[in-house]
C-alpha cells in the first residue's frame, strides 16, 4: 500500500486523468501501450499515490483527445500541485493540516461558496477581529502565535484584489454573526464596514439571513463549497471542526450543500438589503 499523502488537488487532478480514460472507454492496458506506461504506474497516477508529473497529464491528454483548453487547466493544475505553496512553510501551530490542505484547495478556487451561522467568514476578516478571534481558542495560543495565524488569514485575502485572477466569494451568514461583538465594539463596527466595502467589488456577493427569517436551510451546519475553473474538477466541500476539517468529494454528499446553499440564497435578503443591514448595524455600534 502506497504511503504517499496527496494534497487535494493532487487528487482532484488524478480524478480528472481517470475520468478521461473512462470517457474513452479505453482499457487500462490499451492506455499503457500508447503512453509506454507500465500498468502500476498508470494506477498510481490515477490515484494519486505519488506525486503526477505535468508531462504525463500532457501525455494522457493528447491519448484521449481532450480538447487543448481543457487539457492545458489540468496540466497547469499539476504544475501548481507540485510548487510548495506559502501556507507549506508554516508551523503547524500556526496552520493544521487540514487547514494547510483547504489553503492548497482555496488557492486554486474559481468560486468559494460560505455560509456562516456564527462568525464573519476567513476571506471577509479584518485583521483585528481575526486576531480576537485567535486569542479566544483554547488552548489559548501565545501572542506570536496568534499574531502568525492572523497573518495567514491575511495572505489568503489577497485574492480578492489579482487583477488577472480574482477569487469570486459568495458568502451567506446569519444576523447574528453581525451583532456578535467579537473583539469589541470598535473591532467589530470596522469588521461591518469592511464587509459593506468588500461588497462593493463585483465578484464578492454578500447575503444576510434576518433574525425574522426563524429556522431556514442548513440551520446550525456552516459549511464552504469550493468551484474550480478546470470543467474535470468537481465541487469540494470542506466543513470546519475544532481539531481540523474534512472534506465532502463525492457527488452524492456534495449534492445536500449545493441545494441547501441554492435554498439560503432564496431565505437572505438580497445583496444591496444585506449591505443596508451591515451599514445600520454598524453605525448603531
Amino acid at each position: 500500500m502506497s504511503t504517499y499523502k496527496p494534497n487535494v488537488r493532487e487528487r482532484l487532478v488524478a480524478r480528472s486523468l481517470a475520468a478521461w480514460r473512462w470517457e474513452t472507454g479505453r482499457s487500462g492496458a490499451d492506455v499503457c501501450r500508447a503512453a509506454g506506461f507500465s500498468q502500476a504506474k498508470l494506477s498510481k497516477i490515477e490515484n494519486a499515490h505519488h506525486p503526477i508529473k505535468p508531462a504525463d497529464v500532457m501525455a494522457l491528454g493528447l491519448i484521449y483527445d481532450v480538447p487543448e483548453k481543457e487539457r492545458t487547466l489540468v496540466y497547469e493544475a499539476a504544475e501548481r500541485a507540485l510548487v510548495p505553496g506559502w501556507w507549506e512553510q508554516l508551523p503547524p501551530d500556526v496552520v493544521m493540516d487540514a487547514v494547510r490542505d483547504y489553503l492548497a484547495l482555496e488557492s486554486g478556487a474559481f468560486v468559494v461558496r460560505t455560509f456562516k451561522t456564527d462568525l464573519v467568514p476567513g476571506l471577509l476578516q479584518t485583521r483585528q477581529y481575526a486576531l480576537a478571534l485567535a486569542k479566544a481558542f483554547v488552548p489559548r495560543p501565545t501572542e506570536q502565535v496568534a499574531l502568525n495565524q492572523v497573518e495567514a488569514r491575511i495572505k489568503r485575502q489577497k485574492r480578492l484584489f489579482d487583477d488577472k485572477n480574482p477569487l469570486s466569494v459568495h458568502a451567506i451568514i446569519s444576523e447574528a454573526v453581525l451583532r456578535q461583538p467579537v473583539g469589541g465594539p470598535a473591532v467589530m463596527k470596522e469588521q461591518l464596514l469592511h464587509l459593506v466595502k468588500l461588497g462593493e467589488l463585483g465578484h464578492v456577493a454578500l447575503q444576510v439571513i434576518p433574525s425574522s427569517a426563524g429556522a431556514y436551510p442548513a440551520y446550525g451546519f456552516p459549511f464552504n463549497i469550493l468551484s474550480f475553473a478546470e470543467e474535470h474538477f468537481d465541487d469540494v466541500v470542506y466543513i470546519d471542526n475544532l481539531n481540523g476539517g474534512r472534506y465532502v468529494e463525492s457527488p452524492k454528499g456534495r449534492e445536500p450543500y449545493t441545494l441547501n446553499f441554492a435554498a439560503l440564497q432564496g431565505v437572505a435578503l438580497s445583496h444591496p438589503e444585506s449591505a443596508e443591514l451591515i451599514a445600520g448595524v454598524a453605525n448603531g455600534m
